[in-house]
């Protein structure tokens, strides 16, 4: 194929940033050249085109060597999206019994029959995103919504992700200027942020985790549930676990996110879900970390091996905040909870018990099927602040019928169909239940992250794995810059102010130590990074530190697992 020294013109405005923006995200860069078939089908697809191979062998054929970035262009100006003619022909292609809709076994087969796989479950879950009517199906007009809806957040992502490489060169070029620069009075980086970074490895290239024990099957296993919520007040929080173990066994335990594919963030990276094992009082040196997961699986599973003696244990679930971060607006519209029927009887929505459905089985946090006392009183504690009385779980054994004395998903959507009947027009109860489980306007969960915690003991038959309350506790930030403490030797910033860096596959954690009398300001500045996801708010932000205070200053994470990342920083100390 010809190349052109001359650039496609930036007047063409929107549409020149698409290309580019579906360019980068295939290629990279625009100096470089797509080097086959299957990459210029990439490249087209999430320009919003869907080529069929009649198309694509029109310009990959025998001779090509490469198609360039203009060639690009005027491909896409050739090929136009995707029109109503040919959704119309695609619809009737996978309408097999031809009744003008859609149903989840047609959705289903085509869905499943080429790329990743789905389950159907999760092309359930396409279906209801689109299905207005709400009769499990498509007809056409809600395929064609479905489709360009996918584009529309295809189109926004890409741009979003080429906005944020052209920042990050512009960043990058700022640094390497302002670090040549020998005047004393500027910030200068520390020496670790000259590194060259840390090199990702895609998730896709992960595999399994290496400490895994082959012989897994034949050890002990005790699972449980729980789940982070993001607090007004009090930040993260998490459920929390005790370990005891009668003997001394080498113990595997592993954490993974549990959550709907739709909370996976750039369709690439599990909100990360990670674990600290630390001892009920620290050792003589003032220990208490005896292991955390450093290492994870391309599916979001970390994992963690310890030998430990005889004893209790404290399991401390933990997450960055990098992904896992509180809403910043919210839909102006509720979505409906309640109903009224023509004899004014009250009864809930199609989509609140749906939520509640889903509420029960976060809850279940043994996985039985059935909420226990304990763990119907954590979901109170979350809710409402109190705890569940006697008299009250009395009314609950009148009202709804029990199995084994544990309440039912029926059991539990009633309870609530109950007190929904109850508010009259003021639903703003059901609302608190709603948000404080992590949910918003649109009874999306999007301020909490549901997880799943295995727990295997070698030798120890009869460990046992049990939450240590029934609430739920903050993360424990000091458990984690001991982590990173022990891992690190640790800089000097200025004066008697300290910084420590850990770093692995999937997380950088930078700690600040003030070692002195005085409080100390820290301003931190990591636009330089590349691919990174902060979980500070901005990227430059300033840290105080009180006297003698260690501090997390932020965590780093891959924005997009499926390209390199390079957490950069430079900190400088101000009065």
């Amino acid at each position: 194929m010809s190349r052109r020294s001359s650039r496609a013109s930036v007047s063409d405005g929107e549409f020149f940033t698409d290309c580019k923006a579906a360019y980068v995200e295939v290629v990279k860069d625009v100096r470089k050249d797509i080097t086959s078939k299957s990459l210029l089908l990439q490249a087209l697809q999430e320009s919003g085109r869907n080529p069929s191979e009649r198309v694509l062998k029109k310009y990959w054929n025998s001779s090509t060597d490469g198609i360039s970035f203009d060639d690009f262009v005027d491909i896409c100006r050739k090929e136009h999206v995707t029109s109503d003619d040919e959704m119309m022909k695609a619809f009737r292609k996978i309408d097999t019994n031809g009744d003008g809709y859609l149903s989840l076994d047609e959705l289903f087969k085509i869905m499943t029959s080429k790329g990743e796989k789905m389950t159907r479950q999760e092309v359930r879950e396409i279906i209801d995103e689109v299905d207005e009517n709400g009769d499990g199906k498509l007809d056409y007009k809600e395929f064609c919504n479905m489709n360009r809806a996918t584009a529309d957040q295809l189109r926004q992502r890409n741009r979003k992700r080429l906005e944020r490489v052209e920042k990050g060169d512009r960043r990058s070029k700022k640094v390497e200027s302002f670090s040549d620069s020998k005047r004393d009075d500027m910030p200068r980086p520390s020496p670790r942020s000259n590194k060259k970074g840390v090199k990702h490895v895609p998730a896709s290239k992960l595999g399994h985790l290496t400490e895994e024990p082959k012989n897994k099957r034949d050890w002990t296993k005790t699972t449980s549930k729980g789940c982070f919520f993001i607090d007004e007040d009090d930040g993260l929080m998490t459920h929390t676990y005790r370990l005891n173990l009668n003997e001394r066994s080498k113990v595997w335990i592993t954490v993974q996110p549990s959550i709907p594919q739709s909370m996976i963030i750039g369709d690439t990276t599990p909100i990360d879900t990670m674990l600290l094992v630390t001892k009920k009082k620290p050792d003589s040196e003032g220990r208490s970390v005896v292991g955390f997961t450093e290492k994870r699986d391309g599916k979001g599973k970390y994992g963690v091996m310890c030998e430990l003696k005889a004893g209790s244990y404290n399991l401390l679930p933990f997450t960055t905040g990098c992904h896992l971060k509180a809403r910043r607006s919210d839909s102006s519209k509720e979505t409906p909870l309640v109903r009224k029927d023509r004899d004014g009887k009250t009864s809930i929505t199609k989509a609140f018990r749906k939520a509640l459905e889903e509420i029960f089985e976060l809850s279940d946090l043994d996985g039985n099927g059935t909420l226990s006392r304990d763990e119907f009183t954590w979901f109170t504690l979350r809710t409402s602040g109190d705890k569940v009385t006697d008299d009250e779980w009395a009314v609950v054994e009148d009202t709804v019928e029990l199995e084994n004395n544990e309440i039912t998903k029926k059991g539990f959507v009633k309870l609530n169909e109950m007190e929904a009947d109850d508010v009259d027009d003021d639903i703003s109860d059901l609302w608190v239940t709603l948000n404080s489980m992590g949910y918003n306007k649109d009874l999306f969960i999007d301020e909490a992250c549901p997880y799943k915690l295995d727990v295997y003991t070698e030798s120890c038959d009869d460990a046992e794995v049990a939450l240590t309350c029934t609430g739920i506790e903050t993360i424990n930030n000091d458990m984690i810059i001991e982590t990173v403490m022990e891992q690190d030797e640790g800089v000097k910033i200025k004066g008697s102010v300290y910084m420590y860096t850990y770093a692995n596959d999937t997380r950088s954690t930078v700690v600040l130590s003030n070692r002195s009398n005085n409080s100390v300001n820290v301003t931190m500045d990591c636009t330089s990074s590349k691919n990174c996801q902060i979980s500070q708010d901005n990227e430059e932000y300033t840290v105080t530190l009180d006297p003698h205070e260690k501090q997390i200053a932020h965590h780093l994470m891959p924005l997009d697992e499926t390209l390199d990342w390079t957490p950069r920083c430079v900190e400088a100390v101000t009065k």
